[in-house]
């Protein structure tokens, strides 16, 4: 049986000498073989495009196998001698029903295996694919997409329905599915472990008004989605749990019906790129304020539009001294403190409430609604690129909500 994965072999006697391992993880072939001299022996040989003629390790040298992360396609395999480690990364049901066959040589019970003897097993690594482009319907495979694939894109078939197959594939880092008509993604597509960018730009995500957006809530793609684009797709609203996805680094919303963006946008600490050129905004979150960005788009928006009624409407809000309950000021500390918080451990009308708050120009968490206004501020002063249409003033009105008196 041969494996196609990932690996990386440690010595062992390295790190006594203090010796650090590289942590790159080749391209690889475990295959699992039979000895011709005496077939009750089995071994593994590993063998790749830096080490053609391969490396064979008897299995009854076997010490140890670490399969507590197989589910997630990891697995070590230790010897005695020589005194390395194999440490891999593979599809999980491959590298299970691998493992499996391993212990079936360790313990002998092999009266069902039919393994290759070595004379049969060519030394040379098969180049496993990673990347595929369809640019066409006839493009697909036939046998399912390749399960090493990190790098996938189907764009500008007009395809209505998300691909289900696409949730198989574990090792995907980037995936676009631009151009397209889908309208909908699955909830599944969170549990992706490795996938950093997504772009869904110019489909219809946004179209029958009422999002799905469950899958920006899984765990994995929380802490590994760096880029999203979500451009041209009629979105009239983001997610107030957007914020929640804290390894965004950029964000793109081109070309939507966006009048507004989530105040919680400013608890995105990582975000760095932002583009809503050719949106509805009539103003920006005062949250925004707190973003470190280091390029952002505004052109083609409606930020100069509306001063007269934002005067009116400050006019009538004047600011009054409030005491805050004790749950705005639970609700500020979590807030403030960062602590992480989610339906599964506190009510989800908490989770609501908190993900509705607001925040100060000083940057303080505001659960009140009641006190705000309309202000301009020099988006320059925040961020270091900023593309806007050409004003006077030089200035973006920002929706300010006040914690004290001392900031209104």
């Amino acid at each position: 049986m041969k494996l196609h994965c990932q690996i990386e072999v440690i010595n062992r006697l390295h790190s006594s000498l203090n010796i650090r391992s590289s942590g790159k993880y080749l391209k690889s072939t475990l295959a699992l073989i039979k000895e011709p001299k005496n077939e009750t022996e089995y071994s593994l040989l590993l063998f790749s495009t830096v080490n053609k003629t391969g490396t064979k390790y008897r299995v009854k040298s076997v010490k140890q196998m670490f399969v507590k992360f197989v589910n997630e396609g990891k697995a070590t395999i230790r010897f005695e001698e020589p005194p390395h480690d194999l440490c891999i990364k593979c599809e999980h049901i491959q590298l299970k029903c691998f493992v499996k066959l391993l212990r079936s040589c360790i313990t002998g019970d092999t009266k069902t295996i039919h393994l290759a003897k070595l004379s049969s097993v060519a030394v040379t690594h098969k180049e496993t694919p990673t990347k595929l482009v369809i640019r066409d319907r006839s493009g697909f495979p036939i046998k399912g997409f390749p399960r090493t694939l990190e790098n996938l894109s189907i764009s500008g078939l007009n395809i209505c329905n998300f691909r289900r197959d696409i949730l198989l594939l574990k090792q995907l880092v980037v995936l676009d599915l631009s151009n397209n008509a889908i309208v909908a993604i699955p909830p599944e597509l969170g549990n992706m472990p490795n996938l950093a960018e997504l772009h869904l730009a110019n489909n219809q995500l946004g179209v029958k008004g009422k999002i799905d957006w469950r899958w920006l809530l899984g765990q994995q793609i929380k802490n590994r989605l760096k880029l999203l684009d979500v451009s041209g797709n009629e979105l009239r609203y983001l997610p107030k749990s957007i914020w929640k996805v804290q390894s965004l680094v950029t964000l793109k919303l081109d070309k939507n019906l966006l009048e507004y963006l989530p105040n919680t946008i400013g608890r995105m600490n990582n975000l760095r790129y932002l583009t809503i050129a050719q949106n509805n905004l009539i103003s920006l979150p005062c949250s925004m304020l707190q973003c470190h960005l280091d390029y952002i788009d505004l052109s083609d928006n409606k930020l100069d539009d509306g001063g007269t009624a934002k005067s009116e409407m400050l006019k009538n809000n004047p600011w009054e001294m409030f005491v805050a309950s004790l749950v705005d000021l639970a609700a500020r500390v979590v807030i403030k403190q960062k602590m992480p918080y989610t339906s599964d451990i506190i009510p989800w009308t908490l989770v609501e409430y908190l993900d509705d708050a607001n925040t100060c120009i000083c940057g303080e968490p505001v659960l009140s609604k009641d006190h705000y206004s309309y202000r301009e501020f020099q988006l320059k002063d925040y961020s270091r690129v900023v593309v806007s249409n050409n004003n006077r003033k030089n200035t973006v009105s920002f929706l300010c909500y006040y914690c004290s008196p001392k900031c209104a």
